[in-house]
């Protein structure tokens, strides 16, 4: 599988949910599906909402990746 390539210049208000959608699957494919359901689980279960666990989840995917020198998503 291949990250697919932008379709909107980068000043559109679409690029951000079209990185997200070209990313997530191959990040998906990588990381430990098993691993990410437990600590969404265990947000929910703590009282965080759905969107919140969502987002939270891909800002620390953002963080993961300027660690590792891949800068901004």
């Amino acid at each position: 599988m291949r990250i697919a390539s932008p379709r909107s210049a980068e000043d559109d208000e679409q690029r951000e949910a079209e990185w997200r959608e070209a990313m997530r699957d191959q990040f998906l494919d990588k990381v430990s599906s098993n691993e990410m359901y437990a600590i969404a689980q265990e947000a929910l279960a703590a009282g965080w909402g759905l969107q919140e666990v969502q987002r939270a989840i891909d800002a620390l995917v953002e963080d993961k990746a300027r660690e590792a020198g891949a800068g901004s998503c």
